[in-house]
């Protein structure tokens, strides 16, 4: 099969990413040369804006945009594809690399190097917070919007964040919020891991129900995709094309509990856990007495009352044939 030719393509690389293995980084512009007319080399600098140097790339017309970094890198990137049907193409290269996971993408340079030369896209949805801020694995409101920061801290060597991640987690207490669904509940509540009867009960709780719910909860995550963080599988089932979001309360967790668990979903293992309740929504509306804060793919955006909707095939992306 001949390798697809682009015109104009744009390599951004961050070398703060992940392993600072350069081998890999030149490959994929060797690679990309040889696949081209014209390759622009972006090399990410503390102060460049990630976001809207991609959108001066897309106005220069280019036809592929490839991103060879991690999670944040990538998540500035393609924030200015959406919508545009200019395709991404992304050489994980950082630590966690949840989108790639997500699309099945290899860790190897070369082989993504590959796929780009195949030129097989998809176009997967997007999320969208409050009209303003995409996402592309998960959002979150509640104690996990919280100890992001604390995790982002902690990767750059502010340790200090270990004891206030510990506090918070002996401190925190299950909060009552509301979800409205674009739905009615009953049909928005996709599964319990309750078993049978106490799923059955709920359910007919939920028959009565309208568009609005409220419940305890530790936390909710609003997944694009099942993965965010490190690899935790935090949506199991969420789906990058099926036009949903796969909605997660975590109730009745005891603390010990919500640190096992997260263990367990680590590193995108999928655990289902009978603590869980699991909707599906094209939108979602959360409110909350107390402000809780909110997270899209670990950046705080504020606090609650915040809506959510989802954008479907919004961006193209390079994906295995």
């Amino acid at each position: 099969m001949k390798p697809a030719h682009y015109g104009k393509v744009a390599l951004i690389q961050n070398p703060a990413s992940g392993a600072q293995d350069s081998e890999p980084r030149k490959r994929v512009r060797e690679r990309l040369e040889g696949l081209c007319t014209v390759l622009t080399e972006i090399i990410v600098q503390p102060e460049l804006n990630i976001a809207e140097r991609t959108a001066e790339l897309v106005r220069q017309g280019i036809d592929l945009l490839v991103v060879a970094g991690g999670d944040s890198t990538v998540h500035e990137a393609a924030s200015s594809l959406v919508g545009i049907g200019k395709p991404l193409a992304i050489v994980p290269l950082g630590t966690f690399n949840n989108l790639a996971l997500s699309l099945n993408l290899p860790r190897d340079a070369d082989a993504m190097c590959d796929l780009i030369a195949a030129g097989h896209t998809r176009e997967i949805d997007v999320g969208l917070a409050d009209e303003n801020h995409h996402f592309f694995e998960a959002a979150g409101v509640g104690v996990d919007a919280e100890l992001f920061p604390m995790g982002e801290e902690f990767k750059n060597g502010r340790f200090d964040s270990i004891a206030r991640a510990i506090r918070l987690a002996i401190h925190y207490r299950q909060t009552p919020i509301e979800l409205e669904f674009d739905r009615p509940v009953f049909e928005a509540y996709h599964r319990s891991f309750r078993g049978q009867a106490p799923m059955k009960k709920r359910r007919g709780r939920f028959r009565k129900s309208r568009r609005r719910i409220k419940l305890r909860c530790s936390f909710v995550a609003i997944g694009n995709g099942p993965y965010y963080g490190s690899n935790f599988n935090v949506c199991p089932g969420a789906n990058l094309e099926d036009g949903l979001f796969s909605i997660g309360a975590y109730r009745d967790f005891s603390k010990l509990e919500l640190i096992q668990h997260f263990w367990s979903i680590s590193g995108g293992r999928r655990i289902y856990n009978p603590k869980m309740e699991m909707f599906e929504a094209k939108t979602l509306q959360i409110s909350s007495p107390k402000r809780l804060y909110v997270h899209v793919d670990g950046r705080p955006i504020g606090t609650t009352p915040v809506r959510f909707r989802i954008l479907p095939k919004a961006l193209k992306v390079i994906v295995p044939g």
